[in-house]
């Protein structure tokens, strides 16, 4: 009899092994922030560019993207929900983060 296996973790089927994670340098990291303040989504030829310059696989260009989009939301999430708590949005209304994301362009505004 086998032990049950935990809920809600996958498993992996042996012998087959990840690539290690990703550790971009200080310089990568600026470079992609800056180039997401800009645009939220890369084209590929923007995306072949930042490869080129930055030393990364377009796969690994493309993640750090995908990832970075859905920190971006889950802070803007957070932040409407605060500002609703404060009573700056109606209960009922709670808006989609594009919609507002205007309220909290500090935090990505462009030097």
């Amino acid at each position: 009899v086998s032990a049950p296996k935990p809920v809600g973790r996958r498993t992996r089927k042996p012998g087959i092994d990840r690539k290690p994670r990703q550790a971009y340098s200080a310089k990568q990291l600026e470079r992609l922030e800056a180039e997401f303040k800009v645009d939220k989504y890369l084209s590929v030829s923007k995306r072949m560019e930042l490869s080129k310059a930055l030393n990364l696989t377009e796969v690994q260009i493309k993640t750090w993207f995908q990832n970075r989009r859905t920190k971006w939301k889950k802070q803007l999430t957070s932040r409407l929900k605060i500002a609703q708590r404060q009573g700056l949005f109606p209960p009922h209304y709670f808006p989609s983060a594009q919609q507002y994301s205007a309220v909290f362009a500090p935090y990505y505004a462009t030097p």
